[in-house]
């Protein structure tokens, strides 16, 4: 019998690579080779389309979704530019897993927990004589709101804001930047829980006491009590929140009229045989 030739083993094709993801890609690459770096104007799209070998009509999808997601600035009648910073769009993106349910406010808080003490033991080695003063500065900006909760709680975030400064940490500074941006109504909604601004604020002051001592060891420590209260305060929104929720369902259920069987199932037995009679009489 005459021997079969081996048959080649076929691979499945890889799926081939979306036009608009190649020319991120291709993007990227330039960025990667130092040819862009943020804040720098794109080539013209002629040359740009030119460049990364692609149709200035898909070169021009690509950019308008780079845009949308904040990676790209356009400026009209300037051209486009590579962000500056990203932070905003990293927000974006948490906000939305929060709101999809991807992630949960307290697993967020539960992040803050980890880097905010660092950041603020950081501070305590790190901080320059600007750093105290912008410290200081919303320290008592925090006192003169002690009748306003909004403005209160704007300044207070300009003092941690302030840390993360001092902190002289890109990683952290932006990390927690862009979890502040995705926590903000969750802060605002634990702000009617807060029952002593005065106290609140004695807080920030002790650690910003810590921070001025460079003692890193004690302004961890003080910041991690601020945010298990932060914690706490967040933890009693969310149970007052599923309280009102269930209120408002069983309100509901018992506002919907019973089925006209359901009804006559709850008519007593003598009212339903006397209908029955009268029923009956009627033929």
């Amino acid at each position: 019998m005459p021997s079969r030739k081996p048959v080649a083993a076929t691979r499945p094709a890889a799926p081939r690579e979306p036009v608009i993801e190649m020319i991120v890609r291709r993007i990227e690459s330039l960025v990667r080779s130092g040819y862009l770096s943020r804040g720098s104007r794109l080539p013209s799209e002629p040359r740009l389309a030119e460049m990364l070998q692609v149709s200035r009509a898909s070169l021009r999808e690509a950019l308008k979704g780079m845009v949308f997601i904040g990676l790209l600035k356009a400026r009209a009648g300037d051209g486009t530019y590579l962000q500056p910073s990203l932070t905003s769009m990293a927000t974006r993106h948490l906000q939305w897993m929060l709101l999809l349910e991807e992630i949960k406010d307290l697993e967020l808080y539960e992040l803050r927990e980890i880097l905010e003490p660092a950041a603020a033991a950081l501070a305590a080695r790190r901080a320059t004589p600007a750093d105290l003063d912008h410290m200081r500065a919303a320290l008592n900006d925090m006192k003169r709101a002690m009748n306003d909760p909004e403005s209160f709680i704007r300044h207070e975030m300009e003092f941690h804001d302030a840390i993360m400064r001092a902190s002289k940490n890109g990683a952290i500074e932006s990390t927690m930047r862009m979890m502040y941006g995705a926590l903000s109504e969750g802060r605002h909604r634990a702000l009617p829980f807060v029952h002593n601004l005065a106290q609140h604020c004695a807080r920030h002051e002790r650690i910003f006491e810590l921070i001025t001592k460079h003692d890193a060891t004690g302004a961890r420590r003080a910041v991690i009590a601020d945010v298990k209260y932060a914690e706490s305060l967040l933890q009693q929104n969310l149970h007052a929140f599923a309280v009102d929720g269930a209120l408002k369902h069983a309100k509901k259920t018992a506002a919907i009229p019973a089925s006209p069987a359901k009804q006559l199932r709850r008519q007593p037995a003598k009212k339903t045989r006397a209908k029955a009679k009268r029923t009956g009489e009627s033929k």
